[in-house]
């Protein structure tokens, strides 16, 4: 009977052979005795095309979008059919006793080979075993790895969210891909019926998308950036123990705004004796740092030699499978298993009689199974650190070589004792003005003498903020003449543009993209965007597809990229592609399925939903149009203008409008999107002056007096110069400000608080003349300024234009303060104080203290029917309005007590307000952290 191994590529299953003394070559396979050893080329299969499910798919129209196949087949890839076929045959041979599946040990090696015995209808998995290593296949590792085969069963979850992962990216791909190339040849007019291949094709994918949004954003952080200037004031103090440096300080304060300030203090300094305050010594502890993930190498070998994480990789990748000197490199753990000590005290051994000077200094007390920084099973993924197997043979050279000797000498530093030092903080005052001097002094190297070669030199120690290494031995009280002053001038700096080391930081950055506790619940390696395997092939493809260039060692998002991301970001579900956070979840999903606590199902089905939803809204109007010139937040359509989404901020918000009519011209989203991306938008037909007579004109959009301002430029001769602009304000105090006391004056949109300019306070109060299309008179205004409501009035109308009848009442939230709608037939007081608590989520809008609940004042159709509401009751636990207060503005509250569940059993939890693939919020139990 034969064992049929499938590997992932030729040279390994030559490793196999070679290992198992199988000699006999035959046409894509290897066979002697009662071993077959055969090979794929990578992927063999792939899921079937569009258009191969149904034709009306082969053409793209936003009509027959999305795509979602009612069940997902695959195809040979034509370039590797004959080696598929091969496979075939040897599956189907009587003799076939058992399958080894011998693919790389991960999520990609398990999706490859069970894609194969999909493809080729074999089902008989209870004779498939697998093989598993993170060692280089070496004839000893083959052979003990073939003495520990395991059921293929025990990998069923991370083929289940291999394939779950792959499904996952073709429909985004698929979908989103043509949905967004649509909407943008749709835009600019670049034709119905392009190829795929167009100039205008705007691939998305689940995670490259929301990379790609990571690079765009540092553009526009870095274009929208204005240097201010800064200056800094360093002392150089000589006393009978020596000199030494400090920088001026006071509380947080370490630079000054005003050069007028920093000189008078500068001035003070002159010929001045003073004394040191106070001098703190703290001995501490540095441990070695970790071992590589295939992430940490790639961005230690773009930091030092200035490779890419794609070279690192194939560099990485060589070491193991040619050179067999390195362990298996698409690893994202940082540590060893318990099971892995006896190999590490081989290693160390095996490495120091090769290598000495990194190992001279090793501490072998630390190669034991107690030392968990190295050892630590509860850290360790599917693989190991990637750490040396064996020296490296001769003929590793060159840029191979410095990779290997960065991997050697972390793993050397692993085993060598901490680093001690001592460091100092000295405070020196002069005249009450005070300077900080720190020190840091080596006491015990430990680690560091494994990279004494590579350390740089010792900073000078005049420049006061700097930890510097020699410094006198002060004590309090100890005189300090000021020997010299040094005011520097400097300027603030944009964030970095990113290289591929930090773009990598970023990507397995997991504080910025889930919860500490879910992260110490769930991972045990790098998480964030993409995975070990996926991240440098990630870079690469928004290289190819143009979305981002390469400037020396930098990653700069080009103008199409940039398009796709303001693009995605002008909807709500659409955003989400485009959405860090977002594709974290993802990936957190996808390592629940592997984990065993999630379903591959559920997952798809939630990836259906968001390609469904992000299809029907670029079939309408976009949510968010642009970029809000002011703050830089998001410009949205709102009841009756184009406005900025911050305006719900604190201390005011953002101010900034588009009126949605302008010269008896409605502007459509198209048009305000353009003008916000270009600053000007046109020539627009359709404007009339304020004889009636019409014209043409070109919209602008610029900054004028410190305020942004639409401007309409006439293109055709006989038209006015300008659209008149509003008048009806006749400057009359109709009230005092209930904000600061100031005079309210009737302007022409408003009634405003007089004292609006920032030399003034920066009074924000303001009541608009139209609400909802009814004119707000000066005396309805006094009114509601002097008795903070006025009604009931009719004449209002909807959104959907419908009349409809209210009050209007003045409130007061976080000192911002606004009108909002009061309806008769909404009990306000009885057990319900109606008081504001906060924002809602949805719509921010108004959320009250309602009878039976806290919800949402846009609640009636004709106010957008706004259904966020949170209940008074829980569980039978009542919810208190600080506790509701809580969940709008953190989301989440800390764990609560006295809840009863339906069998009369109490427990505790906490709550979160959460967000659906709709859009709808409700609130839900959380007991992730809950013993």
């Amino acid at each position: 009977m034969k064992t049929l191994i499938i590997t992932e590529k030729p040279s390994v299953a030559m490793d196999f052979a070679k290992a198992l003394g199988v000699n006999g070559k035959h046409d894509g396979y290897i066979e002697d005795g009662s071993y077959t050893i055969t090979w794929a080329v990578g992927h063999l299969v792939e899921l079937m095309a569009p258009d191969e499910y149904d034709p009306k798919w082969k053409r793209w129209r936003m009509e027959t979008l999305p795509i979602i196949p009612a069940t997902f087949e695959y195809k040979p890839l034509p370039k590797t059919r004959k080696q598929l076929n091969v496979i075939r045959g040897l599956l189907k041979r009587g003799s076939l006793e058992t399958v080894v599946i011998a693919t790389d040990a991960g999520r990609e090696g398990e999706v490859i080979a069970r894609t194969i015995l999909m493809a080729s209808g074999f089902g008989e998995m209870g004779r498939v075993q697998r093989f598993w290593t993170s060692q280089a296949l070496t004839p000893q590792v083959v052979r003990d790895g073939m003495a520990a085969l395991r059921p293929a069963s025990d990998y069923d979850r991370l083929w289940q969210a291999g394939q779950a992962r792959q499904i996952a990216d073709w429909l985004v791909g698929m979908t989103c891909t043509r949905a967004a190339t649509l909407v943008s040849r749709s835009k600019t007019g670049n034709g119905k019926n392009r190829g795929r291949k167009s100039a205008n094709l705007f691939s998305v994918g689940r995670v490259q998308t929301a990379v790609l949004s990571l690079i765009a954003d540092r553009r526009r952080e870095r274009e929208d950036f204005k240097p201010e200037p800064y200056w800094v004031l360093r002392a150089v103090f000589i006393g009978e123990k020596g000199e030494w440096a400090g920088m001026w300080f006071r509380k947080e304060l370490t630079r000054f705004t005003k050069e007028t300030e920093a000189k008078e203090i500068e001035a003070k300094m002159s010929g001045q004796t003073g004394a040191v305050r106070s001098v703190k010594r703290q001995k501490k502890k540095e441990p070695p740092p970790l071992l590589y993930s295939l992430t940490d190498l790639q961005r230690e070998a773009n930091r030092k030699l200035g490779l890419s994480a794609k070279e690192t990789l194939g560099i990485a990748q060589r070491l193991y499978e040619e050179k067999k000197c390195l362990s298996y490199p698409r690893t994202d753990s940082k540590v060893l298993g318990s099971q892995n000590v006896d190999m590490a005290r081989k290693l160390v051994k095996k490495l120091s009689g090769v290598y000495p000077k990194p190992f001279a200094g090793t501490d072998h007390s630390l190669i034991r199974a107690s030392n968990k920084r190295v050892f630590n099973d509860a850290r360790l993924t599917d693989h190991h650190a990637l750490i040396p197997l064996a020296p490296a043979p001769e003929s590793v050279s060159g840029r191979d070589r410095k990779v290997y000797d960065l991997v050697l000498k972390r793993f050397a530093a692993a085993f060598h004792p901490d680093c001690e030092f001592e460091q100092t903080e000295i405070i020196t005052a002069v005249r009450d003005e005070t300077f900080r001097t720190r020190g840091k002094r080596i006491l015990i190297p430990g680690w560091r003498v494994v990279y004494e070669a590579d350390a740089p030199r010792k900073k000078a120690a005049r420049n006061g903020d700097e930890a510097v290494e020699n410094l006198p031995p002060l004590i309090k009280g100890d005189p300090a003449a000021v020997k010299e002053t040094r005011l520097e001038r400097k300027m603030t700096q944009p964030p970095p543009d990113y290289n591929e080391a930090l773009l990598l930081k970023e990507m397995t950055n997991p504080g910025r993209y889930v919860s500490e506790d879910d992260l110490k619940k769930i991972y045990r390696g790098d998480v964030g965007l993409g995975t070990q395997a996926t991240r440098a092939q990630i870079i690469e493809t928004l290289l190819a597809r143009e979305y981002v260039v390469r400037r020396k060692k930098l990653l700069i998002a080009t103008d199409k990229g940039v398009r796709l991301i303001n693009m995605l970001r002008g909807f709500r579900q659409a955003g989400m592609l485009a959405s860090p956070r977002e594709t974290a979840r993802w990936e957190r999903q996808l390592e629940q399925i592997a984990q065993g606590n999630g379903s591959g199902e559920d997952f798809l089905n939630d990836i259906k939903r968001v390609v469904t939803t992000v299809v029907d809204e670029f079939k309408g109007e976009p949510e968010f149009l642009g970029r809000c010139p002011v703050c830089g937040g998001q410009v949205i359509r709102g009841k009756r203008d184009f406005g900025c989404s911050n305006w719900r901020k604190k201390d005011g918000g953002c101010r900034f409008v588009i009126r949605s009519q302008m010269a008896g011209q409605t502007l459509s989203h198209q048009v305000i999107s353009e003008l916000l991306a270009r600053k000007e938008a046109g020539p627009l037909q359709g404007f009339a002056d304020e004889n009636s007579a019409p014209f043409t004109g070109l919209l602008r959009l610029a900054e004028s007096d410190g305020f942004w301002v639409v401007r309409i430029e006439p293109t055709d001769a006989a038209a006015k110069p300008e659209a008149p602009a509003p008048t009806g304000g006749s400057g009359d105090v109709i009230g005092k400000c209930p904000a600061c006391g100031g005079e309210v004056v009737d302007n022409p949109k408003s009634y405003g608080c007089a004292n609006w300019r920032d030399e003034d306070g920066g009074c924000k109060f303001v009541i608009w003349k139209e609400v909802a299309k009814k004119l707000i008179t000066p005396a309805m205004a006094k009114t509601l300024i002097e008795e903070g409501q006025i009604g009931p009035l009719d004449r209002f109308i909807s959104k959907k234009g419908k009349p409809f009848s209210a009050s209007l009442k003045l409130t007061q939230e976080d000192e911002k303060w606004g009108v909002r709608f009061l309806f008769d037939d909404r009990p306000q007081e009885e057990n319900g104080s109606a008081k504001v608590i906060g924002r809602c989520p949805a719509c921010g809008g108004e959320v009250v203290d309602n009878p039976k609940s806290y919800g949402c004042v846009n609640w009636r159709e004709e106010d957008g029917g706004c259904k966020m509401v949170i209940w008074k009751t829980v569980a039978q636990k009542e919810i208190s309005p600080e506790v509701a207060r809580l969940l709008l503005e953190k989301r989440e509250t800390d764990i609560l007590f006295g809840f009863i569940s339906r069998k009369g059993s109490a427990f505790a939890a906490r709550l979160r307000l959460e967000e659906d693939v709709s859009g709808a919020y409700k609130v839900v139990f959380d007991f992730s952290d809950v013993r």
